[in-house]
This record gives C-alpha cells, sequence and structure tokens, in this order.
C-alpha cells in the first residue's frame, strides 16, 4: 500500500509529518496567544531540579489513552490526545516504523534536553506546589542521567509559565501553564510552544516517574513552523535516497514536478481525512481562555516522561 510504504521509511520524521495533517483542515490564522496568568506559586518551599531522561510518544491507542490529560479543562473531564490518535493510525499503517527508538536516542545522547524545577514544602502532600519546564541547550557530551549531570538552559528560553498544582501522596496534578519544547521533523529541528500545559508525574527528591504532559499546538505555528521545515525535510529525503523518493513523490507529489511543496502536504487526502484541531483553548482576542468562541484552533498533544536529578542555572528574569 503507497501510505504504508511512504510512512514507514520516512521515520525520522517522528511525530510531526501526522502534525501537518491537522493544519490542513483549520487555515484560519490564530492570535498570538497570551499566556495563562491564573497560577498561583508557592512563596516558599524547597527547589528540585531535573532533566528529562525518557519522553514516551503513543503509537498505539491504549498508550494514547494512557499519556492523555485533560488540556481544555472541560466539565466532562474528556482527556485530550489527537496526536495518540495519529501515532495509532499511522503504526498501525506501518508497523515497521521506530517512532520510539528515534526519540531514544536524540534524548540519550542530549540533542534533546528538558529541564523541570519543582518548588515544594512537602514532597507527599503539598497543596501549593510549582513545576515549571526549561528548554535545555544541546550537551556537548551525552548526559549520564545520574544525578551528576550540569545543564544549561537554552539561550532565548522563554519565560514558561510554572503549571501550579498539588501534591497528594508524591503524585503531583497541575495545570494550565506553557512550555517550548523541541522537535525534530526530518532532520529539522524546530522549537514549538504548547499552552495549556497540564502534568502529572509520581515525585521523589530523586526525580519522577510515570509522568504524563499534554497540551495544544495552535494552527498558526502548524503553518509558520511545521509545515515549512516538512517541507525541506521530505525534499532533501528525495534528494539523498532514491528508493524513498519514488514513493514520496507518488504520495504527496501531486503535480508530479519532481518537488514536493507545503500546499501538496497540506492538500493531501491521505493526511486530511486522520483528524482536525480539536481544542478550542483560545478566545476572539487571542488569550488562553478554553471554550469561549467554539473556534477549534488547536490539537492535543500528550506524552510520558520520567525525570532524574540534574544542575542548571535558573535564569533570573
Amino acid at each position: 500500500m503507497k501510505m504504508k510504504n511512504a510512512f514507514a521509511v520516512v521515520n525520522t520524521s517522528l511525530i510531526v509529518l501526522l502534525l501537518a495533517a491537522c493544519s490542513a483542515l483549520k487555515t484560519q490564522s490564530v492570535p498570538t496567544q497570551a499566556m495563562p496568568t491564573n497560577t498561583v506559586q508557592p512563596a516558599t518551599g524547597k527547589e528540585y531540579r531535573f532533566v528529562t531522561d525518557k519522553l514516551l510518544i503513543p503509537t498505539t491507542l491504549e498508550q494514547s489513552q494512557a499519556y492523555a490529560l485533560n488540556v481544555d479543562g472541560d466539565s466532562q473531564g474528556h482527556t485530550d490526545n489527537m496526536l495518540g490518535t495519529l501515532l495509532s493510525f499511522l503504526t498501525s499503517a506501518a508497523p515497521s516504523l521506530k517512532l520510539q527508538s528515534n526519540l531514544d536516542e536524540v534524548v540519550k545522547t542530549g540533542e534533546v534536553v528538558t529541564l523541570h524545577v519543582v518548588k515544594e514544602d512537602n514532597p507527599q502532600n503539598d497543596t501549593n506546589v510549582s513545576w515549571t519546564l526549561f528548554l535545555g541547550e544541546k550537551s556537548q557530551s551525552a548526559p549520564k542521567f545520574d544525578g551528576t549531570d550540569n545543564f544549561k538552559v537554552a539561550a532565548g528560553a522563554p519565560s514558561n509559565v510554572p503549571v501550579a498544582g498539588s501534591l497528594t501522596n508524591g503524585h503531583f496534578k497541575g495545570g494550565p501553564g506553557t512550555a517550548k519544547i523541541k522537535m525534530f521533523l526530518l532532520g529539522q529541528s524546530v522549537d514549538i510552544n504548547l499552552i495549556g500545559v497540564r502534568l502529572e508525574a509520581d515525585f521523589s527528591e530523586k526525580g519522577c516517574a510515570n509522568g504524563k504532559m499534554g497540551g495544544g499546538v495552535t494552527v498558526e505555528e502548524f503553518q509558520g513552523k511545521l509545515l515549512p521545515a516538512i517541507t525541506v525535510g521530505l525534499n532533501q529525503v528525495i534528494k539523498t535516497d532514491q528508493a524513498v523518493a519514488k514513493t514520496l513523490l507518488q504520495t504527496f507529489d501531486s503535480d508530479q514536478n519532481g518537488t514536493i511543496t507545503t500546499q501538496e502536504i497540506e492538500g493531501n487526502p491521505l493526511l486530511m481525512v486522520v483528524a482536525s484541531p480539536d481544542l478550542d483553548l483560545l478566545d476572539a482576542s487571542g488569550k488562553f481562555n478554553p471554550g469561549q468562541d467554539g473556534v477549534k484552533d488547536s490539537y492535543s498533544v500528550g506524552f510520558g516522561f520520567t525525570c532524574v536529578a540534574a544542575t542548571f542555572n535558573v535564569p533570573v528574569e
């Protein structure tokens, strides 16, 4: 089947090729989002600093549900993970994809670094806890993830709104907040802003386990960052791998001119039928205000993670 062959060979696209499918179904621009401000941060507490040593992406429907969180905070408590649904579709069509092992490699080598600062008064039970995420600089050497690693927050990284929440029997639950994360798509590195971030994890002074992070990515970010990078990446694959090029061109090159464009990715019927943006996170003015104008302006993502102790300096605002 053409779709299976096309996706199976382009496994370095990781998750982002599917993200383009969602943007194709929602083409109006979205105002630049204002970050949520309704979080109260603890005035006291001990700080713990961690680094992500494992990122887990959902590649089955079961994992999609396991990593899902209620991103828009709807009263019904519905969990959201459109990305997981897309990845389940992808892996069922192309079981040979190695999405998780590819992600493991970039985390293991320090190419993707996510840093955490947790502030609490009691590691077991505390009603006023903050969990802040930072985008880290690429490591000069592979981290050991044994508590001795020293990292740096990426230069120019935004001041993410901490995820405010609570600890109950050592389990953290909180949100909303913000986070800037790094994605790799076909060899291209793209920084993406997550809004309405929800986070859960089992916390200890040594790190975290059974972590889940959910959030939304706006259509504007799809169109302005992801689609151009995907287009560049696909065309590089076409130039460097003739065996793959034929299948990619048959699948995406609708005008048969030997080059894939952003418009051809947006209009590809195999991707358009999969999903559409599923969350209304922003109001008409672009402020984070879920469910106010009825416009689906974002799609939900959900990941798993674990983290271990690390050393780094927190930027002073």
